[in-house]
């Protein structure tokens, strides 16, 4: 949409915060409207030519903008050091940090996540607004009566006022919209509807993945029993039943729903079915050892199966991970993993985690743990500060 069309069904501009009488509140806005946006227009291209009004509603009508703006403000901290200040004019540099408004710099950021979504669902769930019905028509001795002066024209009936679509679901997400890693997915938290947002409540946040949320927000995707929806249940719902085994059919659905085909680019579709065939025969030694480690997450298990899969290849993946006799091996992986903090649910992060845990499997009989495994491994070290890129070759688990 436009700026034109949007502005069309925006508010005043710093009214998508509310109505709020809140000093701090006030303080965010002016602040955002002043010395952020311009350093924002100093430092983005499509910006500088705008003036600072036009700027800001620029970034607050499109969460690409908004992300880019985001992007700057966590690389390039230096940048706002005099505009993002506590009340000691320091700079801010956690979100726990309390800024001279009074709130903190997380509580911030969640204001300026819910006013962009706000826009957004504007923008994209309100039509016109809805008239109410035509004044009845007046008698052929009123309308003379009208016309003379002597009398008033009926009125139209007000339309009654109903919470527009963009309110309720922004009512129903708004408690939700915390975290700056949100703005991506304002455009594909709209098609969801309330109802879907009040039944996956906080769990919301445990979706970081654009593919994730267009699976959730498919029709039939939360089961009619009270169970949860595929993707949030316990990895335990991928065994068949009463067997330490792998459903095949229910491990692709997921891999369909993360796509995780991202994983083996330029493989057609066929391809993957048999990959993720090839995973589901994995030992029950190592379902037995990665399960519990993984916190029996289903997507963190089958990302890490996959990962498995496309790191080490399908010689050295059926030998490690579906052979009987392998789970000394896997346990030693699983103790591994368990030393470490689980990566954020994102495929980016995971990948780059459990590649790096790959990446530590002993070679030529020689093993390490605990501290010994992170000085022996630095990529592993550079993977867990700030889940940081690994690009060491994976050597076979068994050596």
């Amino acid at each position: 949409m436009g700026q034109e069309s949007a502005a069309a069904v925006m508010p005043r501009r710093g009214m998508e915060f509310g109505t709020s009488s809140d000093p701090a509140i006030a303080a965010v806005k002016a602040g955002l409207q002043t010395g952020v946006i311009e350093v924002m227009r100093r430092e983005i291209p499509n910006l500088r030519t705008l003036p600072r009004g036009a700027a800001y509603d620029a970034v607050m009508n499109d969460p690409r903008m908004l992300d880019e703006c985001f992007r700057l403000f966590r690389t390039r901290p230096d940048l706002f050091r005099e505009v993002i200040v506590d009340a000691d004019r320091r700079p801010a540099t956690t979100d726990q940090t309390i800024l001279s408004c009074g709130k903190t710099l997380g509580e911030a950021v969640a204001l300026v996540v819910r006013a962009s979504a706000r826009r957004h669902f504007r923008q994209r769930l309100d039509g016109r607004v809805r008239l109410g019905p035509p004044p009845p028509r007046p008698s052929a001795l009123r309308r003379v009566a009208i016309a003379l002066g002597l009398a008033k024209p009926p009125k139209a009936a007000a339309a009654p006022r109903k919470p527009s679509r963009s309110e309720m679901l922004y009512r129903a997400i708004r408690s939700y919209l915390r975290f700056d890693w949100q703005v991506p997915l304002i455009p594909h938290y709209a098609p969801m509807t309330p109802t879907l947002v009040a039944d996956l409540g906080a769990r919301l946040l445990d979706i970081r993945e654009i593919a994730e949320l267009r699976a959730l927000a498919a029709p039939g995707a939360t089961p009619r029993d009270g169970r949860p929806p595929l993707l949030l249940d316990n990895a335990r719902r991928l065994l068949i039943q009463g067997r330490d085994a792998i459903d095949g059919e229910i491990l692709w659905r997921v891999v369909q729903q993360m796509d995780l085909a991202r994983l083996f680019p330029e493989v057609e579709t066929e391809r993957v079915r048999r990959i993720v065939a090839q995973v589901s025969a994995v030992h029950s030694e190592v379902i037995r050892a990665l399960l519990p480690v993984l916190g029996n997450d289903v997507r963190r298990f089958t990302v890490f199966l996959m990962v498995a899969y496309a790191t080490l290849g399908e010689q050295r993946f059926k030998q490690d991970f579906c052979q009987e006799g392998r789970g000394h091996a896997v346990r030693q992986l699983g103790e591994r993993l368990d030393l470490l903090p689980p990566p954020p649910p994102t495929l980016d992060e995971m990948s780059r985690l459990y590649k790096a845990v790959l990446s530590t499997a002993y070679v030529g009989g020689v093993e390490a743990s605990g501290e010994t495994l992170l000085k022996a491994h630095p990529n592993l070290v550079q993977a867990l500060d700030a889940m940081g890129r690994s690009r060491s070759m994976p050597a076979a688990i068994t050596g």
